[in-house]
């Protein structure tokens, strides 16, 4: 795990004072902010793990990253570049997204799974999540039958997590799953 994402509060705690973190925040210092309270310890862009990393501290407690960053994290290859992360976190928080981030509060915690020190969502419920944001209907297709194809959940998990969940904006993804099933029996 690495330590080059931080909080700024928590360097605060370290004994670093707001001038010095100011200062080495400029354009051109050693550091940069990636997020409101969340510093890359770099001046380097952030990378694809330092980017979850930073939403992930920003998020706070509770949060997981889901949707298609969460899918990548968990091995399955070949997925799209995602425009946002999308984080899910307890309903009774309330963080602001921001042009880099989705944040979802929800009422069902997802089960987690660890990679690397990073809090995902599990395959099942990632998928849905991101195919409920999918707005072609042939990408979404693909990327169900891409994770039910790689192992990583089943059509019977998939149309539990769907049941168990919101139908608020879902309409398109039964219909994608339905298909599917038609097509693998």
């Amino acid at each position: 795990m690495t330590t080059d994402v931080i909080k700024t509060a928590d360097l605060e705690a370290t004994g670093v004072p707001r001038h010095v973190i100011d200062l080495k925040c400029r354009p051109g210092g050693p550091w940069q902010r990636v997020l409101p309270g969340v510093l890359l310890l770099s001046a380097a862009p952030p990378s694809r793990d330092q980017r979850l990393r930073a939403a992930l501290a920003y998020a706070g407690p509770g949060a997981v990253v889901t949707g298609v960053e969460a899918l990548r994290a968990q091995g399955l290859p070949g997925l799209p570049d995602a425009p946002v992360i999308h984080l899910l976190q307890p309903a009774a928080r309330r963080r602001a997204c921001t042009t880099e981030l989705l944040l979802e509060r929800t009422t069902r915690p997802p089960g987690t799974v660890v990679r690397a020190g990073l809090r995902l969502a599990e395959p099942t419920r990632a998928v849905l999540d991101a195919a409920r944001r999918e707005p072609h209907a042939l990408r979404r297709h693909h990327l169900l039958a891409t994770t039910v194809r790689s192992g990583l959940c089943t059509i019977a998990g998939l149309e539990v997590e769907l049941a168990a969940g919101s139908k608020r904006g879902s309409a398109a993804t039964r219909a994608a799953l339905r298909t599917l099933k038609a097509l693998l029996r």
